[in-house]
């Protein structure tokens, strides 16, 4: 392992302690925070849960890169590096930090109003404070970076096509929570819409 595979499994062992530690904090308030596929139909439905399969074969992946394990159930195409220049890795370095800081500065600010998917039963407060001042969307975000970042630094087809995967899907994901938001919010929300970016 060098530096940059013991970044990637700090992070993702960051990533993942964070993301459980605060979606059993939330249960135990009796706050439901896995809302994948809840109350959706047809393409939005299946982008929701197919998430569910998506992500940990990406999480797979980057352990079996990162700790250079001997098991290869993609083809050779697909695992092969295309560019391994340290300038390059060091950049993806860069964004996987962002992402985890960005990560974890959006569920501060989203205090008990974190959700995944688009809840339609309890979908807490709008917040627009703290990273959402900046962003209105910094968790996604933060996927964004982290998957590019992780796209940098092994440098292979798999990873980049699983960030163009994440982009695509976590813009219309954006999208169907814009919908959803001023609905529910009305001009508070259309407000905001002027105030803050989409992204950055």
């Amino acid at each position: 392992m060098d530096c940059f595979d013991t970044l990637q499994v700090v992070s993702l062992t960051l990533f993942l302690a964070i993301f459980f530690g605060r979606t059993y904090l939330l249960r135990q308030t009796g706050t439901e925070v896995i809302r994948l596929g809840s109350g959706k139909k047809g393409f939005s439905r299946l982008l929701e849960r197919g998430f569910l399969v998506f992500f940990p074969l990406w999480l797979f992946e980057i352990l079996i890169s990162a700790l250079h394990c001997d098991i290869q159930f993609l083809p050779d195409i697909m695992v092969r590096p295309f560019f391994t220049g340290f300038a390059v890795r060091a950049a993806g370095a860069a964004l996987v930090v962002a992402a985890i800081l960005l990560f974890i500065g959006a569920l501060v600010s989203f205090k008990s109003s974190w959700r995944i998917g688009i809840d339609t039963v309890a979908p807490g407060g709008l917040i627009t404070a703290g990273v959402f001042s900046r962003s209105r969307n910094p968790i996604f975000l933060s996927m964004d970076l982290f998957f590019l970042g992780t796209f940098f630094i092994y440098g292979n087809l798999f990873f980049g096509v699983c960030f163009i995967v994440m982009a695509l899907g976590c813009h219309f994901q954006i999208l169907q929570e814009e919908n959803f938001l001023q609905q529910r919010y009305g001009e508070r929300y259309s407000l905001y819409l002027t105030q803050v970016k989409r992204y950055i």
